[in-house]
Parts: C-alpha cells; structure tokens; sequence
C-alpha cells in the first residue's frame, strides 16, 4: 500500500477547512434558530476572524432609499473607524465598499495608500491602523445589493485564491441572511393582508383614494404657490445683489466724476483770473489725474461685475455644445489644474469610452467648483481633489469631492443660492456655486447636491444621457 506524505501545509489546509465548515454551520444554525439579523452577521464576522486572525471584518447595510452604507457588524474594527462610516453615499472612487455597493462588484484595494478610490478617506483607515481593503458585494438571487462583505488588514495585502474563495463565501452567506430576514418579513405581510376581509379592503382602499386625491389637490395648490413665492423671492434677492453691487462702484465713480468737474471748473477760473501758475498748474493736474483713474477703476470693476453677472444666464451657452471625449478632457483639466494651483493634487477616475456635450459648459463648472475648493475649503493652502465620472444606461453620474475643512450643515442649506459667500469680506460674490448649479439644470438638464461625507466637501450630480 503506497505510504502518504501528510505535510504541514496540508495540515494546515485542513485545519482551515474544518474551521470554515464549523463556522459556516454555526452561522446557519443561528438563521434557522431566527436570531436578529445583527446577532447572526456578527457571528459571521466572529469567525471570520477566527479562521484568518490577521483579519478584521465587517458588514455594512445598504440603505437604497438613500444610497448610502451603515455599519451593521463587525468584531475588532476601532468604533470611531465605524462611526466615521455611517452614512456614507456609495459611489465610484468612495473607497472600497462605497465603490463595491455602487458597481455591483467585487473590489480588492491592496494598498490603501496608493489607491485612487481611498484618496479622500485615507487618514481615516490609516489612523484606524488599516492598510488594505477587500469588499464583495453581497448580492441576492434577484441581484439585489443588501450591503458589503469587507476584509481588513493591518498590511498591504493581496488575496490569494483561498482569500477570493473565502469573500465570496462569507457574502454568500451574508446574502442568505439577509434574503431570510426579507423572506420572513414578507411572509408577516402576507398572513397580516390574508387576515382582512375583502370588504374592509375595499373600503380602505376607497378612503384611501379619496384621501390620496385630496392630499394631491392640495399638494398642487401649496406647490404652485410655493413656486411663485421662489421665483419672487430669487427675482427680489437677484434685483437687490445686482443693485448693491453694481451701486457701489456708481456711486465713487459718479462722486469723482463730480470733484473732477470743480478741478476743471476751478482751473479755468485760475486761467481766466491769470492766477494760474507752473506749480498750481500741476498740483491741479495731478489731482484731476488722480479723479479720472478713480473714476476709471470704479467704471471699470463696474464692467466687470455686470460681466460676472451675465454668466448666472447659463442657457447663452447652449448652442456651444458638442460632444468630447471625457477621460481626455479630464486629463487635459487636472493638467490645467495643477498649472493654475501648483499646491492643489487632482486625482481622478474616469470610464473609458465615456463622451459628453458641451466641452466649455463642463470646463466652466468644474473651474468654479476647483475655485470654491481652493479659495474656501484649502484657504489657499496645499488640498487634494478627487473627480470621478461613470455611466450607466441612463445617465452620467459625476463625483466632486475636496479634503478641506468641509462646511457647517447651516452654510450646506444655502451654498446654491446666488450671492451666499462666507468671505463677503474680500470679495468674493457668492455666484460660483449658483453658476454651477444653473449649468447642471439648464445645460444638462441633469441635478446637483451636496452630500454628506466624513472628509471635506464632496459634489454628485446626475446628467442624463442623449445618446
């Protein structure tokens, strides 16, 4: 009989086996029993990390509603670490899990510190002590995402073919988790629906309706009167913003156009008297020189706000579109980016083979917001910006996100408006950010908004595609 060579690998193969066997029982075993939901995926993430112990995992729960993760079990990782994750919009190019949840696929970041995708949460996995990140996504039957399977390490790391095997494993066993809870829940659904009659069905169902179409009617009195009451309030806010700027430079300019006159009026007097000699001559003429290039500057910054001005009519643009390359026109972007703010690093990610239209309107409003990071995020000071752009069949999704100092929930309600600026003081208008905005809504037809992230200020807007 042939002698077999047991070596430790093998051993150890074994071991590991027999340790994934045990732990995936278990973790069925508490589906069946009907533990919560947090009870039985934490079990899961427990041995996890008892089968690898250099390993430290977690579960996060995908809020479709909103699109965003929320931590949902995990064993070792620093709780502040969690915290600083809940809430966070999924996205491409938002680190591992954010951009796992959004793609609808698996990814493996090895080094956090060089990867593209971690650039805006970097310190914080860093000073959690983690340096690699893999994600699956955990998906249904249906292909339904419920949220994400991540495994950390101290180290950077690249997974083996055990590694991919054991993800995909522990996400598959997270989906079924999760499939149990939605399958028990509808089952409650059912049996309480079966329990009405097929008359207070009815009935309900009539007052529903009856209530339904009453909240509509009101809805449509309270929302066309809301939007009257906007287009006045912007109207009024516009008419004022223009006249206080516009006044203040009329108003020297006019003042000095006045002192002007009584310098010319006066010398002609001197002239006429014979009272005019070299040195008042020159006196005279120094200060009428001095009243015209006071007049002269305020006439001209005048002209420049009214200038300013014509850019918030965003729809003068239109007919400039045409289609261009996107992943080009990034790079040709961060080239210009990093001439105009040598201090500012641009990082980017964008799908190949992605176009869009009108190459001057996307130039203006990623300037604008480039402008806004540096002059109110970075202060002036050394920053980082993250741009990505991705599409799917409907629209092109693009991703603005900064690492400065962020903004105050007060100041996010108000940064569309035209006119909001928190340096009033040294002359800024507070039109960039409204520029902006009107470019998304009447060039592309597309949204804007400002979401919340852990780190800086970050940007989504929505375009939809004409293709």
């Amino acid at each position: 009989m042939p002698r077999i060579n047991i070596t430790r690998d093998h051993l150890d193969y074994l071991q590991r086996a027999i340790e994934l066997e045990a732990g995936r029982s278990e973790v069925l075993r508490s589906v069946a029993r009907g533990d919560s939901i947090e009870v039985v995926l934490r079990l899961l993430c427990e041995k996890s990390e008892i089968y690898n112990p250099e390993m430290k995992s977690s579960v996060l729960l995908l809020d479709h509603e909103n699109g965003t993760l929320h931590p949902i079990a995990s064993v070792s990782l620093p709780a502040d670490y969690c915290k600083a994750l809940d809430g966070v919009k999924i996205g491409m190019g938002v680190g591992s899990c954010g951009t796992a949840a959004f793609s609808k696929k698996r990814v493996v970041v090895t080094d956090i510190n060089t990867d593209p995708i971690w650039a805006q949460y970097k310190d914080l996995a860093l000073n959690a002590g983690l340096q690699s990140c893999w994600s699956e996504p955990i998906m249904g039957s249906n292909k339904k995402v419920y949220g994400t399977f991540a495994m950390y390490y101290a180290y950077p790391n690249t997974p083996t073919e055990e590694d991919i095997a054991y993800i995909e494993t522990c996400a598959n066993l997270a989906a079924i988790v999760f499939e149990n809870v939605s399958t028990r829940q509808a089952l409650v659904n059912a049996n309480t629906q079966l329990s009405q009659t097929v008359d207070e069905r009815n009935t309900q169902l009539t007052e529903a309706n009856t209530r339904l179409s009453l909240v509509l009617e009101q809805q449509k009195a309270i929302s066309i009167r809301d939007i009257n009451a906007e287009k006045a309030s912007v109207t009024n806010m516009l008419l004022m913003g223009v006249a206080h700027e516009i006044n203040t430079p009329l108003g020297v300019a006019i003042t000095s156009i006045s002192s002007s006159s009584q310098i010319v009026t006066s010398l002609s007097q001197d002239i006429e008297q014979g009272k005019l000699t070299k040195s008042s001559a020159m006196k005279t003429l120094s200060s009428l020189s001095k009243s015209i290039d006071l007049t002269l500057n305020n006439l001209t910054r005048a002209s420049n706000l009214l200038e300013r001005f014509s850019e918030i009519d965003t729809e003068k643009v239109a007919d400039q579109a045409f289609t261009f390359e996107m992943p080009k026109f990034i790079q040709q972007f961060s080239d210009y980016a990093r001439l105009k703010y040598p201090n500012i690093a641009i990082e980017s990610e964008v799908q190949e083979g992605l176009e869009c239209y009108s190459q001057a309107s996307f130039f203006q409003l990623l300037s604008q917001l480039l402008d806004n990071s540096v002059f109110h995020g970075f202060e002036n000071q050394q920053g980082k910006v993250f741009i990505s752009v991705v599409q799917d069949a409907k629209y092109i999704h693009v991703s603005y996100h900064d690492n400065g100092k962020g903004i105050s929930k007060l100041e996010a309600e108000k940064v569309f408006q035209p006119f909001f600026s928190t340096q009033r003081g040294s002359g800024k208008m507070g039109l960039g950010l409204n520029i902006v905005c009107n470019i998304i809504s009447n060039i592309y037809k597309g949204q804007i908004e400002l979401v919340d992230s852990p780190v800086g200020v970050r940007y989504k807007m929505t375009i939809p595609r004409t293709d």
